[in-house]
C-alpha cells in the first residue's frame, strides 16, 4: 500500500522518472548481487561445519559489491546522465538503493537452515520499515531525492534486524578472510549472476526503452500498473520462497520421485489460485487503476490487464526454475532468461515507437510464455 500511496503522489510524470532510475540501479548494480543470494540458499547448509567462514567470507564480498556497484552508477549518474530530473535522484539512489542488497546474505541463510518464519519475519519487517518512511516521506512532501535518502535508510535499519536474526537463529558468520573460499564462491555464483543479469535486462530493460522512445509520462503509465504487479509478485514470492531450499534438500539428498511430487504439486496449486485472481484483475483493470492510483493513472488500466497475465505466468515456471537451481542446471535457466532478452528488445524495439507502453506490456507477458514453456521443458526432460 505504501508504494501504492507513492505512485499516487509522485503523479505520472515523477513515477515514470522513478521507475526510469530504478531500471538503471537495478540493470547496473547486478554485480551487487552476483547470485550470491541464489548460492547461499543452496550451500550454507550443505557446508556443515564450515558454514561460518564461508557466510562470513560471503557477507565480505558482498560489502564489496555494494561499494563497487555503488560506485559504478554514481560514476554513470555524473559522466553520461544529463537530464536534471534523473541525475541527482539516480546519484542518491547509487547508494541508498543498492543498500537493500546488504540483507540478502543474511536472509539467504535463514532460508538455507529452513528458518523460514524468521526469513519471512526479516522480509514483512523489512516492507513496514520501508512503508513507515514512505509515509513520513509524503506527509513531509519530499521530494524525490529525499524520498530515496529515506528509503536508503529503511535498507540499513533491514539490514540490522536480519543480521541479528541471522546470527541468533541460523549462522554466526566467522569473518577470517580466505582466498579459496571467496574464489570458490566467486566461481560457483557466475551462472547466477548470468541469469540474475539477464533477468534484470528482461524486466528493467523495457522501462529504459519505453522512456527514451515516449517518455516520462508514458513510462509512469506503464511504472503504474508495474507497481500494482510488484506488490502482487511479492507475495506470491513468499508463498514460494519455502520450495526453492526445500527442493535443494529433496533433489541433492534424497530423491528426484520425490521432487518431482512437489514441483507437480506446487506448480498445480500455484496455477490454481493464480488463474482466476488474474482473470478478474484483468476483466475488471479500469476499476482496480481507478482504486488504487486514482483518476491520473486511468491510462494505465490497459498494461495492468496484460501484465497481471504475467503474474499466472510466473508462478508456472517459477517453481521448474528453481529445481533446475537446486539441480545444479542453472546454465539452462540462465540460458532461457539469455533468450528472453532477446526477444523482449526484439519485440519493444519492434513495436514501442506505435504503440507505446501496450506493447512494453504485451512484450512481458510473450517473454513469460516462452519462458513457461522453455523452463517446462528442461525440467521434464532433466528432473523427470
Amino acid at each position: 500500500l505504501a508504494g501504492i500511496a507513492l505512485v499516487r503522489y509522485l503523479g505520472a510524470e515523477m513515477q515514470g522518472v522513478y521507475s526510469y532510475i530504478l531500471s538503471i540501479i537495478f540493470l547496473l548494480s547486478f554485480i551487487t548481487d552476483f547470485g550470491l543470494q541464489s548460492l547461499l540458499v543452496r550451500e550454507i547448509k550443505i557446508a556443515g561445519s564450515g558454514s561460518p567462514r564461508f557466510f562470513g567470507n560471503a557477507l565480505m564480498l558482498q560489502v564489496f559489491q555494494i561499494l563497487l556497484s555503488g560506485v559504478l552508477i554514481a560514476l554513470y549518474s555524473l559522466a553520461f546522465e544529463k537530464n536534471p530530473a534523473v541525475k541527482l535522484p539516480l546519484l542518491y539512489a547509487s547508494f541508498a538503493i543498492t543498500l537493500m542488497y546488504l540483507s540478502n546474505p543474511f536472509t539467504a541463510a535463514l532460508s538455507s537452515h529452513e528458518k523460514m518464519h524468521l526469513s519471512g519475519l526479516s522480509s514483512g519487517l523489512a516492507s513496514i520499515f520501508n512503508a513507515i518512511f514512505i509515509f513520513i516521506s509524503i506527509s513531509f512532501q519530499f521530494t524525490l531525492p529525499q524520498i530515496i535518502l529515506m528509503l536508503g535508510a529503511s535498507n540499513i535499519l533491514s539490514a540490522l534486524v536480519s543480521g541479528f536474526l541471522c546470527i541468533k537463529y541460523a549462522v554466526k558468520p566467522d569473518f577470517t578472510l580466505d582466498a579459496g573460499i571467496l574464489k570458490k564462491m566467486i566461481i560457483m555464483s557466475v551462472p547466477f549472476a548470468a541469469m540474475g543479469l539477464f533477468n534484470y535486462m528482461y524486466e528493467k530493460v523495457n522501462v529504459l526503452i519505453l522512456f527514451s522512445m515516449k517518455g516520462a509520462v508514458e513510462a509512469g503509465y506503464y511504472g503504474g500498473a508495474a507497481k500494482i504487479i510488484e506488490i502482487l509478485n511479492a507475495f506470491v514470492v513468499a508463498i514460494m520462497a519455502p520450495v526453492y531450499p526445500r527442493l535443494s534438500v529433496i533433489i541433492n539428498t534424497e530423491s528426484k520421485e520425490k521432487a518431482v511430487r512437489v514441483i507437480n504439486l506446487s506448480v498445480k496449486y500455484l496455477a490454481f489460485a493464480a488463474a482466476p485472481c488474474a482473470l478478474f484483475v484483468s476483466a475488471l483493470s479500469a476499476d482496480w487503476t481507478n482504486l488504487l492510483l486514482g483518476p491520473k493513472f486511468e491510462q494505465s488500466a490497459p498494461a495492468l490487464a496484460l501484465l497481471i497475465w504475467t503474474i499466472f505466468l510466473m508462478c508456472m515456471h517459477t517453481i521448474p526454475a528453481y529445481a533446475l537451481n537446486s539441480a545444479r542446471l542453472t546454465k539452462l535457466v540462465t540460458m532461457v532468461y539469455g533468450i528472453n532478452i532477446i526477444l523482449n528488445l526484439i519485440l519493444n524495439f519492434a513495436f514501442t515507437p506505435a504503440y507505446g507502453y501496450i506493447a512494453t506490456a504485451s512484450a512481458s507477458v510473450a517473454c513469460n510464455v516462452f519462458a513457461f514453456i522453455s523452463l517446462i521443458y528442461f525440467t521434464n526432460k532433466n528432473i523427470g
